[in-house]
C-alpha cells in the first residue's frame, strides 16, 4: 500500500462527504415551505432512528465485505437522498430523504475511521494517528465551511438547484471511494477480500457474538460510549436550531451560512488545541468538555445573535477537541476485526440519544416561541453531567 496515496484519497473523501451545501439553510427552506419546527425535528429524528436501526449493521458490512465498498455506498445513499428531497413536496418525501441521508452516514460512521488506523497498522504508522486524524478533521471541516458558506446562493439557486448540486457531490464521493485500497492487517480481513460474500450470514452472526462479547467484558468502554453520545449533541442540534433563532432575531436567510461557517472555523481550532492535549484521564477530560459545551450551547439558545455565535463555537471547539482523544483511545481498545463495528455502535450511543433529543428540542422550541428555548435545556443537561462527572473524580482522587 502508498500510504501518502491512501491518505491523499482518504482526505478528498472526508471533503466530499462533508460538502454538503444544505447543511446551512435545510431548517430555513424547510420552514419556507410550511413545515413547523416540530416536524423538522421529527424529520431528523426519523433519520437517527434508522441511523439507530441500521449502525451496526452497516458497521458489521464494513468489517465483513469491506470498509471501500462501504464508503462507496454512503456516496450512493447521499445521491439518492438529495434527489429525494428535490423531488418531494411532502413531509412523507422529507421523511424518505431522510431515511437515505442517514444510510448514508451510517455507511461512513466507523468505515473511515477504521480504514484510516488499520491503514496506518498495515505500515506500522500507527503511532501518528492524532495528527493525521487531525489533518482528516480538519480537511472534512473545510468541506463543511464551504458547505456554509453556500448559503450565499440562496438568491441564485432554488430549493431544487441546492439538492441537485448535493447529488453530484454524493456521485463524486462513490468515485473516490472506490479508488481507496482496501487495508488487510488480519488473516481474517484478507480472506474477506478474496471472498467477501462467502458465508456471510454465518460470519455476521458470530461476528455479532464477538462484538457483543468485547462491550460485555469492558463496561467502561461502554459507559465511556454513552457520555460521548450525550457530549456531542450539539454537534449538530446546535447548527440545526440555531439557523431558526438567528432567522428569528433578523438575520437573513443568504446570511446564515457565514455564523455557521464560523462555527466550522471553531472546530479546527478545537482540533488544533486537541493535538497539543495531555490529558490524565478520558473521564477527568470529558467532565472539562461538558462544562464548556453546556455553556455555549446555552449562550447559542438564550444570548443576543453575536455571544450566541461565540457560545456555538465555543461548545464546537470543545467538541472537536474531546472527539480526537477519544477517538484515539476507543482505537486502542477495539480488536481490528471488529473495528468499524465497535465504532459503529459507539456512533449507535449518538444515535440513540439524538432520536428523542432532536424532536424534544424542537417541541421546546415550538412550546416557547423560539427555537433558542430548546437549545438552552439542552445546555443545561450537559453542563449538570460535567458537574456530576468532575465532582465524582474529585471524590475518587
Amino acid at each position: 500500500m502508498n500510504l501518502k496515496t491512501q491518505l491523499r484519497r482518504l482526505n478528498l473523501f472526508g471533503f466530499s462527504a462533508c460538502l454538503r451545501i444544505t447543511d446551512a439553510v435545510w431548517v430555513v427552506l424547510l420552514v419556507s415551505r410550511g413545515f413547523s419546527l416540530w416536524q423538522i425535528g421529527l424529520a431528523e429524528g426519523i433519520f437517527h432512528v434508522v441511523s439507530l436501526l441500521c449502525e451496526i449493521p452497516s458497521g458489521m458490512a464494513a468489517d465483513l465485505i469491506g470498509r471501500r465498498r462501504s464508503l462507496a455506498m454512503a456516496g450512493l445513499c447521499g445521491c439518492i437522498s438529495a434527489l429525494l428531497m428535490a423531488a418531494s413536496s411532502t413531509f412523507l418525501g422529507v421523511c424518505c430523504s431522510m431515511v437515505f441521508s442517514s444510510l448514508s452516514c451510517s455507511f461512513i460512521s466507523g468505515s473511515d475511521e477504521a480504514l484510516l488506523y488499520d491503514s496506518l497498522v498495515q505500515t506500522g504508522q500507527e503511532a501518528n494517528y492524532i495528527p493525521l486524524s487531525a489533518k482528516y478533521t480538519k480537511i472534512q471541516t473545510v468541506g463543511r465551511v464551504l458547505s456554509n458558506a453556500a448559503s450565499l446562493l440562496a438568491s441564485m439557486l432554488s430549493y431544487v438547484g441546492f439538492y441537485l448540486l448535493d447529488a453530484c457531490i454524493g456521485l463524486l464521493r462513490v468515485i473516490t471511494a472506490l479508488s481507496l485500497t482496501e487495508p488487510t492487517v488480519t488473516e481474517t480481513q484478507a480472506q474477506r477480500q478474496e471472498h467477501p460474500f462467502r458465508d456471510l450470514k454465518q460470519r455476521f452472526l458470530e461476528h455479532i457474538h464477538i462484538a457483543a462479547g468485547f462491550l460485555k467484558r469492558r463496561p467502561d468502554v461502554a459507559c465511556i460510549m454513552l457520555a460521548d453520545g450525550l457530549v456531542t449533541l450539539p454537534s449538530y442540534l446546535t447548527l440545526m436550531f440555531l439557523q431558526q433563532r438567528l432567522s428569528e432575531l433578523g438575520v437573513a436567510t443568504m446570511w446564515l451560512g457565514l455564523p455557521i461557517m464560523c462555527i466550522s472555523l471553531a472546530s479546527i481550532a478545537g482540533v488544533s488545541v486537541g493535538e497539543k492535549l495531555h490529558t490524565e484521564g478520558v473521564w477527568r477530560l470529558y467532565a472539562v468538555i461538558a462544562l464548556l459545551v453546556g455553556c455555549g450551547t446555552i449562550a447559542a439558545g438564550l444570548l443576543p445573535v453575536v455571544p450566541a455565535i461565540i457560545g456555538a463555537m465555543i461548545a464546537s471547539g470543545a467538541i472537536n477537541a474531546w472527539l480526537l482523544h477519544l477517538q484515539k483511545y476507543l482505537n486502542s481498545q477495539y480488536p481490528s476485526d471488529q473495528r468499524a463495528t465497535l465504532v459503529s455502535v459507539n456512533m449507535m450511543a449518538y444515535s440513540v440519544l439524538m432520536v428523542g433529543a432532536s424532536p424534544l428540542t424542537g417541541r421546546i422550541g415550538d412550546l416557547f416561541g423560539t427555537a433558542g428555548a430548546g437549545l438552552s435545556a439542552l445546555g443545561m443537561v450537559i453542563l449538570l453531567t460535567g458537574i456530576c462527572t468532575m465532582v465524582t473524580y474529585k471524590k475518587r482522587a
